[in-house]
């Protein structure tokens, strides 16, 4: 489908309640900057008030418990609006990606195969919708038990802004597969990015109700999703802190949640590893969003012997990244999210500094014609950082890097599990059975042997300790949207059971 060029801004994002759209009952918006040029508004959206959340879940709680349109039992329906979603998702990938660029500030040479990634993601997940087998056997009584999967209800989902489609996709997909019905508050920084996806979703013929959109205020929207009886699960993506405090409260209402969260993620080099495929590996993860990613490559843990060789590849590919706007084609790294995003990651390259650690290459804020209205920041790396400080500690989430040294492989696997948190990790070394003895050994959800964030749907993403609960992606992002229950039936057609005499004298 042809498209222009151009978008017309700023963007709008209303709320999706119940098959409408339609404005905030406030009356308000918010507006959201363009990262590259704060002169400008990328987005204007509708803010969603307390009674708009709970409008949209009893929209959905009723499109459930109702079975709109044969919604949970009809798996046909369903796969075909997956499928069909993924085909608008392809159609349209021109503008969706330059809406995501827009709003998140992600070079275009990456903003491009995250729609693809999203459109995967339906596709997959269309193909799983008409293959929830249960189980079944026969007791030696005749009895029988069917173990049914079923749906788990309404799903709550609060989204993240660093990379809009992928993660919704990867939320909504499997939760419409399994037959549930959706809330999604969609990360103030991209609503109209989350709401181009739902406005196509919405296209395939999906019945009211089933898929419901409300912009807003974590503190309103994201809290009446959370508190709300009527949502049977929380899924959310997000910042560690919050996501304790959202498990906190499901916990309260024994409600099912899952979570994605932060990350530290070690990337080990052994000595014998190729520098050079090992140091290119390390640079897509290191500054890909400009590091604005839970599983970037945020910590490298380099061999003392290849350490000079190896970093020195590193800071030379570094300095060839080119950091400007996100439209242009060639830039490779594009501006930090937001002013409060820049500050944080202004103060730990401070923090670095005044600690004593060793400035490779970056360290400052961007300036002149193409920088002085963004938020960019250069890409940066620290040197012999002590890995109990903060640096080595904390999720910075921008293109900060610590590299830390180590002299074999015991040392490695503890600095690789010395932090918080388990998202992700990466090794590298031309011993194979070594490679995967350390990868075992790595408590981390994804642990890459010889690459970097390579995050096929056909396999999970999710992490161990304080990364969060649950799998998204693959048959497990799946189960996250499911119950197994059993169904039970007599077969010995007898009135007076044997064990019933535990109880009735006849």
């Amino acid at each position: 489908m042809a498209e222009s060029n151009e978008l017309v801004t700023p963007l709008y994002c209303p709320l999706i309640v119940n098959g409408e759209e339609g404005k905030a009952s406030s009356g308000k918006t918010f507006a959201r900057e363009n990262p590259a040029d704060v002169r400008r508004i990328a987005t204007h959206a509708e803010q969603g008030t307390q009674a708009d959340a709970r409008a949209a879940i009893d929209a959905a709680r009723t499109a459930f418990d109702s079975n709109v349109g044969n919604w949970i039992y009809n798996y046909k329906l369903r796969e075909q609006a997956l499928f069909r979603t993924a085909q608008l998702i392809r159609e349209h990938a021109d503008r969706l990606a330059r809406v995501v660029s827009l709003e998140v500030g992600m070079p275009m040479r990456q903003a491009v195969p995250h729609i693809a990634a999203s459109a995967d993601i339906f596709e997959f997940y269309a193909g799983l919708a008409g293959k929830l087998y249960g189980e079944s056997f026969t007791l030696p009584t005749g009895s029988m038990i069917n173990l049914v999967k079923e749906p788990v209800g309404v799903v709550g989902m609060i989204t993240p802004w660093n990379f809009p489609l992928t993660q919704t996709a990867r939320k909504v997909a499997p939760a419409l597969a399994a037959g549930c019905t959706i809330v999604i508050k969609p990360a103030s920084y991209t609503p109209a990015a989350t709401y181009e996806l739902v406005k196509l979703i919405q296209q395939t013929g999906l019945p009211k109700g089933v898929l419901n959109l409300v912009p807003g205020p974590g503190t309103v929207v994201g809290a009446e999703i959370i508190a709300n009886k009527k949502v049977d699960k929380i899924s959310f993506t997000g910042e560690t802190g919050t996501g304790k405090q959202i498990g906190a409260q499901a916990g309260m209402e024994v409600k099912r949640v899952s979570l994605e969260l932060g990350g530290k993620a070690p990337y080990v080099i052994f000595d014998d590893a190729d520098v050079d495929a090992a140091a290119r590996a390390a640079i897509f993860g290191m500054f890909r969003n400009a590091g604005q990613a839970c599983g970037a490559t945020t910590r490298l843990l380099v061999q003392e012997g290849i350490h000079e060789r190896f970093l020195a590849r590193v800071v030379d590919l570094t300095r060839k990244i080119e950091v400007g706007h996100p439209s242009n084609r060639s830039t490779d790294m594009g501006p930090l999210i937001s002013s409060n995003q820049e500050k944080v990651v202004q103060e730990f390259i401070q923090y670095g500094v005044d600690q004593g650690f060793k400035l490779l290459t970056g360290g400052h804020k961007l300036s002149g014609d193409a920088y002085d209205h963004g938020y960019y920041v250069e890409p940066t790396i620290f040197d012999r950082v002590d890995n109990s400080s903060r640096l080595g500690q904390e999720e910075i989430f921008g293109p900060v890097v610590a590299v830390t040294t180590f002299r074999d492989e015991a040392e490695a696997i503890a600095l690789a599990n010395d932090v918080d948190f388990g998202l992700v990790a990466g090794v590298w070394s031309a011993d194979y059975p070594r490679a995967m003895r350390v990868a075992r050994r790595i408590r981390a959800g994804t642990v890459w042997i010889w690459d970097n964030y390579a995050q096929p749907v056909e396999g999970i993403w999710g992490g161990y300790k304080q990364s969060g609960m649950g799998r998204e992606l693959g048959y497990h992002g799946l189960n996250d949207f499911l119950e197994v229950k059993q169904i039970f039936t007599d077969g010995t057609g007898l009135a007076m059971k044997p064990p019933y005499a535990q109880v009735i004298k006849d």
